[in-house]
Order: C-alpha cells, then structure tokens, then sequence
C-alpha cells in the first residue's frame, strides 16, 4: 500500500477506519478542521458505527491506497469534545456556496482537496465542476467515458483556500473569528455582484458586517430590488447611519424602491438640509434630468477671488469627480459662469472669479429629458454637465456615469459603470 499526501474529502468519507489490530472501529463520517488558520488544520474526527458516533482526536491516522481504494488507519483513538472554533468539513462546506474572492463570484462547493503540510493533514483548495461532483457518487469514471465520446474534456475550477470566503461557517455555535473579512476587502461593485448571486439569508449577513462607509457604497451598486429587500431586514438606525454616508441623488433612488411610509420613516431621520434635497429630488418625473443630478457639487460667489477660492477647497476637501469644474453663481444663486479647477490654479490669485470664467454655459434644464441630456453629453463631450430650474437657479450636476446607468439595461450597467 501507498501512503496518500493528497487526496479528495469524497475520497475518504463513509470509508471504514481500521485501528492497530486491524479491527474495523466504524466509517469516516467528517472531519473537524479549525477556523482561523490560513489553511484549515485537521484537528478532530468523526467515526460512525451502526448508530453510535464518536469524535476521536485527528492524530496517528494515515491514509493508504490499497489499489485505488482507500485505506484509513488510526492508533491510539482519543475522545474529543469538539472545540468553539471548529467545523466540520462534510457538514458546513460541502454542496455550500463560497465566494471565490479572485473570480470574484459565488460557486458551490462540490468536493475539497486535502493535503498533508509538514505532518499536518489541511484544507488547501475548493473544487467545483462536474467531475467533482461526479466523484462525490463514484460516477467520475463513467462522466470521463461520456465526455470522451463527446470529444470533450471536462474542466473542473480549482479555487485555492487562500481565494475561498466560506458563507456558512455560522451553525450549531460554530463560528469563524473574522466572518467575511476577504468579502469586505474587494470593491464595492464586486460585493454587489456577489449579493445579488447569494441566497438571501447569506446576503443579510454579509451585509451587516460591512462597516457604513462600505456599504453605502456597495448599496449604491446593488440592483434596486435587492436594495429594498435589504433594507427592510436592516434596523432604522442602522439605515440611517448607512444613508448619511451617501448622496442625496442616491438617497432618492435607493428610497424611491420603498413602500411610502418605510421611505418617510427613514427620510424624516436624515439631516434637516439632507432630507429637503433628497425630498426635491424624489418629486421628480423618472424620465427628467432633475431625477439623475448629484446635488454634490462646487460653487463658488462670483466675487470672490482665485486666492480665496483654492483656500476654500483646502477646507472643503472635495471628492475628485466633482473638482474637474466649478461652477460660478451670484448672490440669488443663479449660474453665470464655470471655470475649471487648472484654470484658477494658474490664474493670478488677485483676479475675482467673475473675471476669469467662461460666461457661456452648456447647461440642462432640471425637467429637461434624459435623451437630449445625453445628446448634449456626446456633442460637447464634457463628463458632467450643470442643471439649473425655470428661474436660471443652480440645481446640480449630471454626471456621465449617471446617464449611462439610466441608459443601458440592467444587464449591461454596471461593466459600463466600471468601465467610464
């Protein structure tokens, strides 16, 4: 017989284990494994035999292959009692869904792959696929014979346990230290994509464990049904904590998926200046300019000078999507002009504002509608563009990424999100 180093969790379960005097002790039924190691440590096994179970400690056991089956030898069998910070292999992985964090995308688990590393039986990689799953019912041979006659090769994915977020490592009191750790160190677009592929009892607990800033931005990426969906699971306070770290466009659209009184209730627990401008927003038609501005923005008196200018932004310390243009009002706050953030950096410092702007504005009428938007967007080929109301008043700004997200359908947004 030969010793295995490395073999298939379905390779061994339900094998029987034989002990130092060649007597039969029971069949493999799971494996303990702990859960804050980089690579899950064997620590304890389960035995079955007829209807008794037993948990011995996971040492003097080796793995044979006595001509292609497997052979389970153990010395020394010690009891157990199964520690907090374990799981079980079979139990809380297999048939589950991970989230493959390289691929960025949730699989499920059809078969592991176990390894010894330094005299330590370990987890070291998830495989997914038809062969793997074949394997877990003895048919492998029989799916290589089909593919084979079908002059095709069958592809399982290999996903290293380096690139593996378990969802379900939650059960019976077994818990893991930093629950979806890997999940919250990806882009907020691509933990969207992974909520709306996730069963929704995972999806909630992913998203609680998000801090506030990263959920905001992950919310804003969500599909507006599942937005809903999680809102509604969420306490009041946690809502609102989430909703003040986003803009108010996105307050208007992230609520507008509410039933009326959810939306009051949150609304009413926003900031006084907040909750007017997301209630303005959310009057208007879908179709209109006015339902897509950003009310994030900078504007500036026309007659205050460069110098004064760029010690106000100092202060302000804008996100950069909204410093590439300035735009300039008078003290009703009407538009008079723009002028970009470059142009007043190398203008003389002395100059007031009115004397250095572009007077001539391309601008949108807040009721304006979302083609003609565009059209302006295309010919003038700026990356936001000014809205103002009947009375000339600055209102806000469209900003390209917004206009394609209204655009293309759902099933296109968000690659072409990611790609402007």
């Amino acid at each position: 017989m030969k010793k295995l180093n490395s073999f298939y969790l379905s390779e061994i379960l339900h094998r029987s284990v034989y002990d130092e005097y060649n007597d039969c002790i029971g069949k493999l039924s799971d494996i303990y494994v702990t859960t804050g190691d980089v690579y899950p440590k064997a620590i304890g096994y389960k035995i079955k035999k007829g209807s008794e179970i037993s948990h011995y400690e996971f040492r003097n056991i080796e793995f044979y292959d006595d001509n292609g089956r497997i052979y389970i030898k153990v010395r020394m069998v010690k009891d157990i009692i199964p520690r907090a910070y374990s799981y079980l292999l079979s139990k809380n992985l297999l048939d589950k869904q991970i989230v493959d964090v390289n691929g960025k995308k949730v699989v499920r688990v059809n078969d592991l792959r176990i390894a010894d590393i330094c005299g330590e039986i370990r987890v070291i990689a998830v495989e997914t696929g038809i062969l793997a799953l074949s394997r877990r019912y003895n048919m492998d041979k029989i799916v290589k014979v089909i593919f084979k006659l079908l002059h095709k090769a069958p592809h399982d994915k290999v996903i290293m346990w380096d690139d593996v977020e378990s969802l379900e490592m939650v059960e019976d009191g077994l818990k893991i230290s930093v629950p979806y750790r890997k999940i919250s160190e990806l882009h907020p677009a691509d933990i969207a994509d992974i909520l709306e592929e996730v069963d929704l009892k995972y999806r909630n607990k992913i998203f609680e464990s998000l801090d506030e800033h990263l959920a905001a931005d992950t919310l804003e990426e969500i599909d507006p049904e599942i937005q809903a969906d999680i809102l509604e699971t969420l306490s009041q306070s946690k809502v609102v904590d989430i909703l003040n770290n986003m803009s108010n466009d996105e307050i208007a659209d992230v609520l507008e998926e509410l039933d009326e009184e959810t939306a009051e209730k949150f609304l009413i627990n926003l900031e006084s200046e907040d909750e007017e401008k997301v209630r303005d927003l959310m009057k208007y038609e879908d179709e209109a300019v006015g339902s897509i501005m950003s009310t994030e923005y900078l504007s500036f008196n026309l007659n205050i000078t460069a110098g004064e200018t760029l010690e106000l932004l100092k202060e302000i310390k804008p996100e950069g999507r909204i410093c590439h243009y300035i735009y300039i009002v008078d003290q009703n706050e009407r538009l008079e002009g723009v002028i970009s953030f470059n142009e007043i950096v190398f203008s003389d410092y002395n100059l007031k504002l009115r004397d250095i702007m572009q007077r001539e504005v391309i601008k949108l009428n807040d009721d304006e509608n979302l083609e003609s938007a565009i059209r302006k967007f295309i010919k003038y080929d700026f990356i936001n563009i000014p809205v103002v109301d009947e009375d000339d008043k600055f209102q806000g700004i469209v900003i390209i990424n917004d206009i394609i997200e209204e655009l293309f359908s759902e099933k296109f947004k968000k690659k072409f999100k990611r790609a402007v």
